[in-house]
């Protein structure tokens, strides 16, 4: 299960984008927290603090408003536009009780028996929706490759998932797929046939157009030898 990281935060008593400026300039990034049915609450952000805990790879945090610990959600960041730094985050409160869905990366484990033979393992879904309670989020989800064959694949449905966690993604999109190696040589010898090919069709056209240039060449010749005579 996660731990989850706490983030240093201080309600804001200014608003406005002079305020949000003010805010940047003390090494801090404004925010806010909200909860359905409650008023959003806007806060300021330690920016080391956030910087470190969104490294993490974590959605979920803690923080202490007004005296009171809390698990919020992020919800969205807003970057600047040049320096890429973070200007504003989002939260989302959520109780411990309370279950919410939320992405969760999958990772792939073992050896596929299809690439000992020379395969390629390709993963093609990196995160899954889940749903679950703040306390029961795993940092991330595992699907066993060790049986897959050449030319397999691994579905939603074949993760493994730890007890209480809900999934929500669709159970037949495909995770992972073990898949031949394209021959190197066979795609050369493709290519020089094309390469020939159209080379061919060229000098057929080119001897087509001489021989209909000829032959009206002497046509012509053959009109103007019975006009002279």
């Amino acid at each position: 299960m996660s731990k989850f990281e706490k983030l240093n935060v201080d309600i804001r008593k200014e608003h406005g984008t002079s305020a949000a400026r003010r805010t940047r300039l003390q090494n801090k990034v404004p925010a806010v927290v909200y909860h359905s049915g409650i008023e959003a609450t806007p806060l300021s952000v330690d920016k080391i603090s956030l910087n470190k805990a969104l490294k993490t790879g974590q959605m979920i945090f803690e923080v202490n408003v007004e005296d009171k610990n809390q698990f919020v959600l992020v919800k969205e960041i807003q970057y600047h536009p040049v320096t890429d730094e973070i200007i504003h985050i989002d939260f989302q409160k959520v109780k411990e009780d309370e279950k919410i869905s939320l992405e969760v990366a999958i990772r792939s484990t073992g050896e596929a028996q299809g690439v000992k033979l020379g395969g390629l393992l390709v993963q093609m879904l990196n995160s899954v929706t889940v749903k679950c309670r703040p306390a029961e989020i795993p940092e991330f989800l595992e699907i066993d490759v060790t049986d897959m064959e050449m030319s397999t694949n691994l579905f939603v449905k074949d993760i493994t998932l730890p007890s209480d966690v809900e999934m929500i993604t669709a159970q037949d999109i495909a995770v992972v797929s073990v898949q031949e190696p394209k021959q190197e040589s066979e795609e050369t010898d493709d290519a020089i046939e094309d390469i020939d090919s159209g080379a061919e069709d060229t000098e057929d056209n080119v001897a087509a157009d001489s021989e209909a240039s000829t032959s009206k060449d002497t046509e012509e010749s053959s009109d103007k030898s019975g006009e002279e005579g």
